[in-house]
């Protein structure tokens, strides 16, 4: 630890020196550490009148605990500086102190939990049970396609149940029942879907894929399970159509890019959302704008699957800034595509893009620390957005973006 004199003889002290040498010298070392660390920062960047923005930048560049900004409030207290900085030093404090403590908000429940289209396991058959034991200690389906089987088999005793038919699975009635409770879910989804976006629809076609995959999980089941040919070949005669019928029915993920809009309508639609985050009263619900006005601008002008948002949209790896053109580029290899070619994205963004990605950089901070806080995000690799696996980049499949464009 820096010796008492050593810090009082720092050139940025000079001034500190020459007209508070009493209080400095009865300083508790705390405080003084506290005031030091701060004048060193101000000399550093050039700040003769520090303000507000320059203490929230100091507690935000080296990530000063909040007890250094608590003292840091009352040695400029003590110093009789202006009452602005003692405030703005202690929410500092709180704001560093409240993101080393949050760990999220625990929501309770708002209902009382029933199962309302599939009964538990523990209530199907116990021979079916014990297949399901069996295949799980087996290993021989992923745990994924094990907990669909499972949830299907649910479903289909839900429906068989309150119908009132036989939990059979070569009961044909039975599976009418399934069928028609399936299709009449997948509707009601969509309609809560557009009701919920604004749109108006007067006619609903089921998502096939969906009744496909159950017919798919309750085929798989009954061929390990042992069960006749018969059973199995209706089923798979069921689940054959179904997927001719998914063939022809276009993707949830291309429809919903297609009725999105054009690419300078989701441009505007994220310049207006990041211009609101301004206004937004709490700090972490300015900060979800900017992620999600991010999060769409830039999904027009570099399409990438969410695995590879995670992996290579992170400063100084698959995202550097050319000073020479004054904006960002985006360079990677992508993990996976549809065909395994490994052709990489090179993608070197125009600079109306910049506010974006700044925006993200600075988040509440003063614009003229946006190089000092770029740096120190290219220097430790920081991901572009925070805890992006929560976030759904949208992909443009009507305008594609060509390799090595400018954009």
């Amino acid at each position: 630890m820096t010796p008492r004199a050593i810090l009082l003889r720092q050139p940025h002290m000079e001034g500190l020196r020459d007209h508070f040498a009493t209080a400095l010298d009865a300083m508790p070392d705390p405080e003084l550490r506290a005031i030091e660390a701060f004048m060193g920062f101000c000399a550093e960047n050039g700040v003769d009148d520090p303000q507000k923005a320059d203490i929230d930048a100091f507690a935000a560049f080296d990530d000063q605990p909040p007890s250094l900004m608590l003292c840091l409030a009352d040695v400029l207290h003590r110093l009789g500086l202006p009452m602005e900085m003692c405030v703005a030093a202690r929410l500092a404090a709180e704001a560093r102190r409240h993101r080393k403590n949050f760990k999220g908000v625990t929501k309770g429940a708002n209902r009382t939990y029933s199962r309302q289209v599939s009964v538990p396991v523990d209530k199907l058959p116990d021979e079916w049970q014990a297949t399901l034991k069996r295949l799980r200690l087996e290993e021989e389906f992923a745990p994924s396609i094990l907990k669909r089987m499972t949830s299907r088999l649910g479903m289909f005793a839900w429906s068989a149940e309150r119908a009132s038919l036989p939990l059979d699975l070569s009961e044909i009635a039975a599976l009418k029942v399934l069928y028609d409770d399936m299709r009449a879910r997948s509707v009601a989804k969509q309609r809560r879907s557009d009701k919920k976006e604004g749109r108006i629809r007067t006619d609903y076609t089921p998502r096939w894929s969906y009744l496909r995959s159950t017919w798919e999980e309750l085929r798989r089941f009954a061929k390990a399970h042992g069960m006749s040919q018969d059973v199995y070949e209706q089923l798979t005669m069921t689940y054959t159509e179904l997927a001719e019928l998914e063939k022809r029915q276009e993707s949830s993920k291309i429809a919903k890019a297609r009725t999105a809009g054009s690419r300078m309508e989701l441009f505007r639609k994220a310049e207006a959302m990041l211009d609101d985050a301004k206004f937004e009263k709490h700090a972490h619900q300015r900060h979800a704008l900017r992620n999600r006005a991010a999060a769409i601008a830039l999904g027009c002008a570099v399409p990438a699957r969410p695995e590879d948002v995670v992996t290579h949209h992170i400063f100084g790896h698959g995202i550097t800034f050319e000073p020479g053109r004054n904006a960002y580029r985006f360079r990677y290899t992508p993990q996976k595509t549809r065909f395994s070619t490994g052709q990489k994205i090179n993608i070197p963004l125009r600079p109306a893009w910049n506010k974006f990605i700044d925006a993200l950089i600075l988040q509440d901070q003063d614009p003229r620390y946006l190089g000092q806080l770029r740096a120190k995000a290219i220097n430790v690799t920081a991901p572009l957005i925070p805890r992006l696996c929560s976030l759904i980049v949208l992909r443009s499949h009507r305008h594609p973006v060509p390799r090595q464009q400018v954009i």
